[in-house]
């Protein structure tokens, strides 16, 4: 599995980055900072400049990069990520062009779903139709949403899954 770890500007840097570092490092054969070039990476990671900072621009990118396979969008700021859930979401993609967990019965998690290539096609519509809302673009989607009890298996959902900025 790869992974993008998405900085959209220096407050969503977490203050610890090392939670980060282990998740990436022990789940994933290759990884890249995607973030504007003003931003610091703490990392020391492999960078890929961003123009635009939007979620679903993000996502084109880390697709972009991944040349071919499935990427883990994780946002940078995702206080206690799990590698385990991150592998959990990879055994269960089959079939769908994106699997993104909930934090409670009604709300997604995008910023740290796995997205299939299969993805491009919808995020080139929708950025062409001018909406950056990576909430709108699950819509368009066939997405596998990993439900509260699934996610539990894992940890508490709010605090694996909650952002700090």
């Amino acid at each position: 599995m790869k992974a993008a770890v998405l900085v959209t500007d220096a407050n969503t840097v977490a203050d610890d980055w090392q939670p980060l570092r282990l998740m990436v490092e022990n789940c994933c054969e290759s990884y890249v900072v995607l973030c504007p070039e003003a931003v610091t990476n703490p990392a020391g990671w492999p960078v890929l400049e961003l123009e635009r900072t939007d979620s679903v621009s993000a996502l084109k990118a880390a697709l972009s990069w991944s040349q071919d396979e499935p990427v883990l969008l994780v946002a940078s700021d995702i206080t206690t990520p799990s590698a385990e859930l991150a592998r959990y979401l990879e055994y269960v993609r089959a079939g769908y062009d994106a699997v993104v967990p909930l934090l409670d019965v009604d709300t997604p998690q995008p910023l740290f779903g796995l997205y299939a290539p299969t993805c491009m096609g919808e995020i080139n519509a929708q950025l062409l139709s001018g909406e950056f809302d990576i909430a709108a673009l699950l819509r368009r989607l066939t997405v596998r949403f990993v439900d509260v009890e699934e996610v539990a298996k894992f940890g508490d959902p709010a605090q694996l899954l909650s952002q700090d900025g």
